[in-house]
């Protein structure tokens, strides 16, 4: 277990973008394609919903996961979340117009993936956590570099340019997993 999680480690390590540099994944990689025309308001709100799913999903990985490397993943995952959840707090009181503070509740469909992952027995938890975190993924991408893209407010894009590669690094630890995206 300790040599899978060096490997699992040194494949995250190699798959993270250096600073500075552009986003590198195209919507072929990621299989998804960049959502265009968000409206700021939804933008805050889906970008909010997203983290939050990823952060309460990866607590439950770390009670419920028997794999040092899921577990692991799960760690960046709170950390990664957390980081973007403040960039995006912090870049509310910049909007004009002002865009509000998003509901602190899940939406019904990331409750009910977290409801799955509590009911999921010991054997197939992390297939399913993985499982949804490529879903996730994949559509946290589609959003940032949608709004990235086209995005009307710019503090709200400078949240999107800076949240892309973090998920693009993510999702490459995803392909990279045994058993891959």
């Amino acid at each position: 277990m300790r040599k899978l999680l060096i490997t699992m480690s040194a494949l995250a390590l190699g798959a993270m973008p250096a600073a500075g540099i552009a986003q590198t994944m195209t919507p072929e990689q990621v299989g998804a394609a960049p959502m265009s025309g968000t409206p700021s308001e939804n933008y805050a709100a889906w970008a909010a919903d997203s983290d939050k799913y990823e952060i309460q999903s990866s607590r439950i990985a770390l009670t419920k996961s028997k794999s040092d490397a899921t577990k692991a993943f799960a760690r960046e995952m709170i950390t990664d979340h957390t980081t973007t959840t403040k960039a995006l707090m912090a870049a509310l009181p910049k909007t004009e117009p002002k865009v509000k503070r998003p509901p602190s509740a899940l939406s019904e469909p990331n409750a009910a993936k977290i409801a799955a992952l509590k009911a999921a027995d010991a054997d197939s938890f992390d297939a399913l956590y993985m499982q949804q975190q490529a879903e996730a993924h994949r559509a946290a991408w589609s959003l940032h570099k949608g709004y990235s893209t086209d995005g009307q407010d710019p503090a709200l894009k400078q949240v999107a340019d800076s949240a892309v590669p973090i998920i693009e690094k993510h999702l490459a630890h995803l392909q990279s997993a045994p058993g891959g995206m």
